[in-house]
């Protein structure tokens, strides 16, 4: 490498941190915003502010609103992870440590039903990161039960997969009644499910 092109690089290589760093402010900023303000009460201009930028600015980094929205729902997945570990067989799984979460930030759980209905348009930015989610949480959920069920603490005589997809659309059909009615126990319902299973069947025998 020339004289020349190392300190151009270097500037690249600058300019590519720096803006980095300037989107992920601007979603840690909006999942704070949202998560504690609400999803409908709270405005590009809202985010701006908060990050010190215009909304020109802030576009500047996500081209649209669709796309900066997308993006805060993947970093909430990418905090979640951070400060959720996965669960072992001895603690509840991870989807219902999250449920029992979600009800302190309503504006995030606002933010991912109003996304979610409207990523079934295939063509909304949201809609693939949707599809991707539902294969990935699935898949995790499943594993979870499987681990469970060899160490002897959950039913051994269901399919992991399905009890796997009934627990994450039950969240999400949870969430979305929970946006409209704050009173509904949405870890505990989660929970009261999962409950359901998590203790082997009995092996039926004559009365005594």
């Amino acid at each position: 490498m020339s004289m020349r092109a190392e300190p151009v690089a270097a500037r690249r290589r600058g300019t590519y941190a720096k803006g980095r760093a300037a989107k992920d402010l601007i979603l840690q900023t909006a999942l704070q915003v949202i998560g504690h303000k609400g999803y409908n009460a709270t405005s590009l201009r809202d985010i701006a502010d908060e990050v010190g930028m215009t909304q020109a600015g802030l576009l500047h980094h996500f081209d649209t609103k669709e796309n900066l929205l997308s993006e805060v729902l993947r970093k909430r997945d990418e905090v979640d992870r951070e400060h959720f570990s996965p669960a072992d067989v001895s603690e509840l799984p991870l989807i219902i440590q999250l449920a029992h979460h979600n009800m302190e930030v309503p504006g995030l759980v606002q933010l991912y039903v109003s996304l979610q209905a409207a990523a079934t348009d295939v063509d909304h930015p949201c809609h693939e990161y949707f599809r991707e989610r539902d294969l990935i949480v699935v898949g995790r959920i499943a594993r979870d039960i499987e681990q469970r069920q060899a160490a002897g603490t959950f039913n051994p005589n269901v399919d992991a997969q399905v009890i796997a997809r009934m627990l994450l659309a039950l969240s999400d059909g949870l969430q979305a009644e929970w946006a409209i009615n704050p009173e509904i126990d949405l870890g505990g319902t989660l929970h009261a499910f999962w409950n359901q299973y998590a203790q082997p069947e009995l092996p039926s025998g004559p009365s005594k």
